[in-house]
């Protein structure tokens, strides 16, 4: 009972500040973050979201061993080493929480690499967790006020705006109520922009569309993507430049799974998630897809 207790106070207190941009931020952080570390999946001595959130977070990680530990280990890193070329190294700095150290690339260390340039992913993960985070509270605003279509008030005194912010706080939990306090006379209302039913529609549209984008950005194609009215060469295009991110993130999985393999003696592998539903006309069912990438 305790613990049933504690969830609904969680619940209660969380309610509250639900539906504001920080909470909504945060939440669409999380998931989006989830989304991405599932695309992949992987047969590792190591577990798949100790190296899926190095690569998404640095945009490469390190498979090392601790002296005295028998067990592979993925680590967060940096590179130096001067080359030839500026963007490749010989050696590789590896820390964990319980240990850091230098290691030579190709001898006691190999690498992983999200795409070809190294980039994260969360920056892209950021963004979208923004837009989403805004569209949301533009849309849960909408559903707000269109029980009271007054306006914005604009008060003159303390006494004024604590009354309204009473009124608006019932009105927000969608309870009956009224501005009973003589203190509140005086209350103007600007008028705000109109609500009509196209509006809730097209504001969970652009939502919609957005968590559409960014499954596109990453070279998934939503499977309620309408393709009805676009002609076969477009499609075709889209299709093949869809394919551009995800086909990179595989290959450079592969590379480190072969280095991986190569240095350890491991038997490393990974491929796409089953659960991913392409929908291309050019690649045809996911399969295929996979071979091809």
């Amino acid at each position: 009972m305790l613990e049933l207790y504690e969830a609904k106070e969680w619940f209660d207190k969380l309610s509250k500040g639900a539906c504001t941009y920080n909470a909504l931020y945060g939440y669409w952080r999380e998931q989006l973050f989830e989304r991405v570390m599932r695309l992949f999946v992987w047969e590792s001595d190591v577990e798949q979201k100790e190296i899926e959130q190095r690569l998404i977070i640095a945009g490469h990680c390190g498979i090392t061993k601790i002296p005295r530990d028998k067990e592979l280990t993925a680590m967060f890193g940096s590179f130096f080493g001067v080359t030839k070329y500026f963007d490749e190294f010989k050696n590789y700095t590896v820390h964990c929480p319980i240990y850091a150290g230098t290691r030579t690339i190709g001898k006691d260390v190999a690498i992983i690499s999200n795409n070809a340039e190294r980039n994260p992913v969360l920056p892209l993960i950021h963004h979208y967790a923004q837009l989403m985070a805004h569209a949301e509270v533009t849309f849960l605003n909408i559903l707000i006020n269109a029980r009271d279509n007054s306006g914005i008030p604009i008060v003159s005194t303390e006494r004024q705006k604590q009354a309204v912010l009473q009124y608006q706080g019932k009105k927000f939990n969608g309870q009956y109520s009224a501005i009973a306090d003589p203190g509140a006379l005086g209350v103007n209302y600007t008028q705000q922009t109109s609500l009509n039913s196209s509006l809730y529609k097209e504001m969970w549209e652009t939502r919609n569309n957005i968590l559409k984008d960014f499954y596109t950005d990453i070279g998934i194609k939503a499977a309620f993507e309408k393709q009805s009215n676009t002609i076969d060469a477009e499609v075709r295009s889209n299709d093949s430049l869809l394919l551009l991110n995800i086909k990179d993130m595989l290959e450079y999985r592969k590379r480190g799974c072969d280095a991986v393999n190569t240095l350890y003696g491991t038997n490393w592998s990974v491929k796409v998630s089953d659960e991913i539903n392409y929908k291309l006309e050019l690649a045809g069912p996911a399969e295929e897809v996979e071979r091809d990438v």
